[in-house]
């Protein structure tokens, strides 16, 4: 996930697209080919709420990050995740000893992306890798 950036102008965080289908660049954010716009959009307790049409995506991603739910998004996104434990610790420098990079991520339970915290999983392994692995033709 790419880092947030701010409209400099007010201050709001825009946040980046969650998922790799999105096009635009920003949550909530996509463009309606019908309208030649793009349109800020969100589901709130399985509702859809329209919050408007735009000519940018940067426009609409504005208007998302001014709303309730996109503050609310920011807010996650920017709190200070806690310390890892001396095991964790460990485990993120054999991780950047052989090159790779944890990805962080504001909706998942355990603040890194694909990993999931199953506190009813019997056994020390509570935690699961959750992958796609899509093969291009």
């Amino acid at each position: 996930m790419a880092p947030p950036r701010t409209a400099s102008s007010e201050g709001v965080v825009l946040i980046p697209a969650t998922t790799k289908r999105n096009t635009t660049g920003y949550k909530n954010v996509s463009f309606n080919r019908r309208e030649k716009k793009f349109k800020a959009q969100v589901t709130d307790g399985g509702e859809s709420v329209f919050l408007g049409y735009f000519d940018t995506a940067e426009e609409a991603a504005v208007a998302y990050a001014r709303s309730e739910y996109g503050r609310a998004d920011a807010a996650k996104l920017l709190q200070q995740r806690p310390a890892p434990t001396p095991a964790g610790a460990e485990v993120i420098q054999q991780a950047e000893r052989e090159g790779l990079t944890l990805t962080a991520s504001s909706s998942s339970n355990t603040s890194y992306k694909g990993v999931t915290f199953c506190p009813k999983q019997k056994g020390s392994k509570k935690y699961m890798l959750r992958s796609t692995v899509q093969f291009g033709l």
